[in-house]
């Protein structure tokens, strides 16, 4: 029976492993580059600024137009007789002619015009000089290109940043629960031994309910152990495109030995202009100066060169005809506007170098705080590494003493819980390393 119910047993070990979904880190940030919605709107963003680009383009290019069209009034719109003359001797001179000479002429004594008529044309326009709003205005579209770019990259950052910090939570609340498991082994050892203990006589029953105590505080901290792998996992899933499982497996463990803060070290003046923050700032700035330069074409002359062909029907008469054309427009009454205009872009171009002044010092100071968490990190998971230590030899001290009756139950409980939280701590020390390494690379490199 032992023999059968082992086989079962590894059956269904083997049937979980195979049915479960095990997923690494690096697969969870692929994962994430591929089915994260923020990132694919990023990517989107800069599909956009793309067209808008190639919209900007065209700009060099003529501009070509057809019109047609055709009307058929009930009356002729301008109608004319020897009768409407005002002038009373030429009318009557008219008159006498055309009564001698009209009619053998084959001549009407009133003449009606647009009755009826169809014009069609196509004209190009090429603009030889716009004030520079063409030459700027494609700069500042792929200026738009550049900073859309940025946006992406500062997205990915920080995607991937969530996703190892979501990451590691789910595989440090699994160390917890590997913890509290080994903690419940121990107790369920002691409980036993104090059972007997109190069967033989040798303690009261008192220290039977302690070391329950004792398990059911475990036991509540097992639930929230595992209510927390839930949510972390569901986050998880939720950053990469996963389907959330309870089956799913993180095949990724804790680092045991971890490089010094020294060899991260960058100077916070160089990584701060690296950064994508940084250049989009200058972009902010270099599209200030070209809005600037934008606003003054405005107020200079523009040059057009333009030609059209068209085809009319005006007169009962098809007739075919081209024209070449150029254009000059001077602004004159919109100067006084644009002078405030300009004005106001290089009140927004100083403003723009303010904020890059500005926010490039708080760069900077965030990469130093990044590397001051760094340093405090480091010495903090030394201390935490020093402390299960500590606590390790302080159990088995505690657990030899017991067993030799010079402690009381109460003082090996107490071991127990301290060796039990240095484990956990360390495990958070190591997860706070871990991602204040990350964080200072996102930002230094």
């Amino acid at each position: 029976m032992k023999r059968y119910n082992l086989l079962a047993t590894i059956v269904v070990f083997l049937f979980c492993r195979i049915s479960a979904q095990t997923v690494t880190l690096d697969s969870c940030l692929a994962l994430a580059m591929q089915n994260n919605a923020a990132l694919q709107n990023a990517q989107l963003e800069i599909q956009s600024a793309q067209q808008v680009k190639k919209q900007a383009l065209t700009k060099y290019f003529p501009k070509i137009s057809a019109e047609a069209a055709s009307f058929h009034a009930l009356r002729p719109l301008v109608e004319f007789s020897i009768d409407d003359i005002g002038n009373a001797h030429a009318r009557d001179l008219l008159n006498v002619l055309y009564a001698e000479y009209g009619e053998a002429l084959g001549l009407d004594k009133s003449m009606s015009l647009f009755h009826y008529g169809t014009v069609a044309g196509v004209t190009a326009v090429q603009p030889l000089f716009a004030g520079g709003q063409i030459v700027n205005g494609n700069r500042l579209a792929q200026m738009g290109v550049e900073a859309s770019q940025y946006k992406a990259e500062i997205v990915e950052r920080d995607l991937l940043l969530q996703v190892e910090e979501s990451y590691w939570l789910v595989v440090s609340l699994q160390e917890k629960r590997k913890t509290i498991q080994t903690a419940k082994e121990l107790l369920d050892t002691l409980y036993r031994d104090v059972c007997g203990a109190v069967h033989a006589g040798l303690t009261t029953s008192n220290n039977i309910l302690k070391v329950q105590l004792k398990q059911n505080e475990l036991n509540s901290n097992s639930l929230k152990v595992e209510n927390g792998i839930r949510l972390a996992t569901m986050a998880l899933c939720q950053l990469t495109g996963l389907h959330y499982s309870d089956t799913l497996l993180l095949a990724d463990t804790l680092p045991t030995i971890f490089m010094e803060p020294s060899q991260y070290f960058r100077p916070e003046e160089r990584a701060a202009d690296n950064r994508s923050e940084a250049k989009l700032l200058n972009l902010s700035v270099e599209a200030e100066k070209l809005q600037k330069k934008m606003t003054v074409g405005k107020t200079l002359p523009q040059i057009a060169l333009g030609a059209s062909y068209g085809y009319g029907n005006l007169f009962e008469k098809n007739t075919f005809n081209g024209l070449l054309f150029a254009t000059l427009q001077v602004p004159i009454t919109d100067w006084w506007e644009n002078s405030h205009k300009i004005k106001q872009q290089s009140i927004a171009l100083q403003m723009a170098e303010n904020n890059r002044r500005d926010l490039t010092q708080k760069l900077q100071l965030q990469t130093r705080q990044a590397w001051n968490q760094l340093q405090e990190s480091h010495a903090q998971l030394l201390l935490a590494n020093a402390a299960v230590e500590n606590a390790r030899e302080n159990l088995a001290l505690s657990q030899k003493n017991y067993q030799a009756g010079l402690v009381s139950l109460s003082d090996l409980l107490e071991a127990q819980t301290i060796y039990q939280q240095s484990l956990d701590q360390q495990n958070d020390q190591k997860i706070a390393y871990l991602m204040a390494v990350k964080r200072y690379l996102q930002y230094t490199r």
